[in-house]
């Protein structure tokens, strides 16, 4: 942080790494002040005027959360994430009010002998537990507006009005709570997108120009400037934070254009316009344009300026006076700009992860990719034998106590027990390389002439067989290439089936389906009465079910229906005044009618599915019957080709000379 923000520095730095490290800068003091300090703030000592660090730091942690709670209020929480809040509420709950091992006193006391507000206020919360299982269940959206504000009402809503200063700590450990699990989610949406040159939060991927006689370009938008009946408040979070990031040389000559469009806003006139702070993509320029001057939806294969330029000479000759490559480049980067955004609006709390890419080959570098087998077997035995039973007892001992080392008399006695032991084995490895070389040494002064020679003889041999083996390798891969050529050269239609078993399907398939459309007596069995069916089948069970849904008339033993109408359950005839009897009537008749609309709606659906089915099953036998109507042809061109062959070869045996 300290390289890239210092003044000499600044103008050389990239900008995108700027902007990483101070995101990575806020989102660790987010954490520090969220999982680091207590939900009470410690008591000002006595006869002190001035505010403390620490009481500060209590004050940014207010400001923090409301900012927090303004940029986050639209965003959906994910299963995880409310499973969290369930968990540290029921963890707070268990605890009598404590968040975590870092608050002191329990404001809730004895939870199980509760009373009054105490008690109100736990039902309230096991109430809302009970509410976001049923959200999780039925996938509901829930935002964050949301869960703060049913959050707030467990403790605010006609409890502890005569306690106030209960009150006031049980919210600050509904507001820690909501601070933990929020943080996270808060730094996933201030991620900016790779595509930007000083990775910018995009807001959309959109198609835009610097003024009308200017081909459109592909643009990421990055700020927002809107009329009041239009703005809400992650506009102006969004519009700061980039702006946070760009290089102040750039900011200052972008405050003019946004002087003028604020200013621009301020006009009463009836065609109030946006504005928009873009970065163009490709040459990663930066502007505020108006709202006219943008295309939404940005689809990287359909040009604007194609279909804007259409039936205009002149302004077709306009829409191609970019640079082609230029073009092509910006698309690209706004099609992967585009997907990094859709990946984030798909998991905006950061949670969602694949179990498939737990095992992925990304720990792998290029030397080792690189690697042919017997070197990787080799490095591996190396390994293996300056591995000793120390180290593995060390990297065991710190991943069973999450990286920590146990600094007790007994963990410091078997410390230098491995220490020890690692002493020995390296002596012991430092030896036997020293009888190695020895070895060598001895070897290489014993050699003759003759060893050199045969040496040499046997490197030939084998460059000269791997020079066989890839002039043979690269012959097959002409050969299976000319085979290819060939293959794609005849034209054989791709109904034809080479095999004479897919022959025959195909004859037997189109046969059975011609003779089922016209003789009726061979459209398979029908069913029988309802009596016969066994109601342990797939039928009687499918039956049972759709009876018991309603979608079936079906009447119990004693003979009444087993679903009775909602209507039915009305009595008009029991009132004796003629008012109710009408109003009885009338919900009937609205209930009769909603139930008209239903089985109306159905029908349509039904007969639209019908239609659909039926289009499916006419292109499904259309491709039968062709594809029988060519196996019968190929079969008679193959069985001609047969006889010809046969007529041939009896000919020729026919004219030999007759034997003596």
């Amino acid at each position: 942080i300290n390289f890239h923000t210092h003044p000499s520095n600044k103008d050389n730095a990239i900008p995108s790494f700027i902007s990483i490290a101070n995101h990575l800068l806020d989102f660790f003091n987010n954490l520090w002040i969220e999982f680091m300090l207590p939900s009470d703030s410690p008591p000002r000592p006595p006869g002190t005027a001035r505010i403390s660090y620490v009481h500060a730091t209590y004050q940014k942690r207010l400001e923090v959360r409301k900012q927090r709670l303004l940029q986050l209020s639209s965003t959906v929480l994910s299963s995880k994430c409310l499973q969290k809040v369930v968990n540290e509420l029921d963890k707070l709950l268990s605890s009598g009010g404590l968040v975590d091992k870092l608050d002191s006193s329990a404001v809730l006391g004895d939870v199980n002998n509760a009373s009054g507000d105490v008690l109100v206020f736990i039902h309230s919360v096991k109430q809302f537990t009970i509410n976001i299982g049923q959200k999780l269940q039925s996938q509901d959206d829930y935002t964050v507006l949301e869960l703060h504000r049913d959050l707030k009402k467990c403790y605010t809503e006609d409890v502890f009005e005569d306690d106030l200063l209960k009150k006031m700590k049980i919210g600050l450990r509904i507001d820690r709570i909501l601070g933990k699990v929020l943080a996270p989610v808060h730094e996933v949406s201030c991620r900016g997108v790779n595509q930007s040159s000083i990775w910018g939060c995009m807001a959309a991927a959109i198609w835009a120009r610097e003024s009308r006689h200017k081909p459109y370009w592909p643009a990421i938008v990055l700020g927002i400037l809107a009329p009041e009946e239009q703005k809400e408040d992650w506009h102006k979070a969004l519009t700061e934070r980039n702006e946070k990031r760009l290089p102040e040389k750039l900011l200052d000559d972008l405050r003019a254009a946004k002087k003028r469009a604020e200013s621009g806003l301020t006009k009463k006139n009836s065609d109030q316009m946006s504005y928009f702070l873009v970065e163009f993509m490709g040459s990663h320029e930066f502007i505020w344009v108006k709202e006219n001057a943008i295309l939404e939806n940005f689809d990287p294969n359909d040009d604007p300026n194609v279909a804007h330029a259409a039936g205009n000479i002149t302004k077709k000759k306009r829409s191609t006076s970019y640079n082609a490559a230029q073009m092509d480049s910006a698309l690209e980067e706004g099609k992967w700009a585009l997907e990094e955004f859709e990946a984030y609006l798909n998991d905006t709390c950061g949670d969602q992860s694949d179990d498939e890419d737990e095992d992925n080959d990304a720990g792998y570098t290029y030397d080792v990719l690189c690697q042919t087998d017997e070197e990787a077997e080799a490095l591996d035995e190396i390994d293996l034998e300056h591995e000793n039973e120390s180290d593995i007892e060390e990297q065991s001992e710190m991943l069973a106590s999450e990286g920590y080392l146990d600094f007790s008399i007994a963990g410091r006695k078997l410390a230098k027990q491995r220490t020890t032991a690692r002493k020995k084995q390296n002596a012991a490895l430092a030896k036997k390389e020293k009888e190695k070389k020895a070895k060598g040494a001895t070897s290489v002064a014993t050699k003759t002439p003759s060893d050199d020679k045969r040496g040499q003889r046997e490197v030939e041999a084998r460059r000269k067989k791997r020079s066989r083996d890839h002039e043979k390798s690269l012959k097959d891969l002409e050969r299976k290439a000319k085979k290819r050529d060939l293959a794609a050269e005849k034209k054989i239609s791709s109904n034809e089936v080479r095999n004479k078993k897919g022959r025959a399907e195909n004859i037997v398939k189109s046969f059975l389906l011609r003779k089922s459309m016209d003789d009726k007596n061979f459209n398979g069995p029908l069913f029988g009465p309802g009596t016969s069916i066994d109601p342990s089948g797939l039928l009687g069970m499918a039956l049972a079910f759709r009876a018991a849904a309603g979608e079936i008339p079906f009447e119990d033993s004693n003979g009444k229906p087993f679903v009775e109408n909602s209507w039915e359950k009305i009595d008009a005839d029991e009132p004796r005044e003629s008012s109710e009897r009408c109003k009885r009537l009338e919900e009937q008749i609205g209930l009769i009618e909603e139930e008209i609309a239903r089985v109306n709606a159905a029908t349509e659906r039904r007969l639209a599915l019908t239609k659909e089915a039926e289009k499916h099953r006419d292109a499904a036998r259309a491709k039968i019957f062709s594809e029988g109507d060519t196996a019968r042809s190929v079969d008679v061109k193959v069985r001609a080709r047969k006889g010809k062959a046969g007529r041939k070869s009896s000919d020729a045996g026919d004219s030999r000379p007759p034997s003596m």
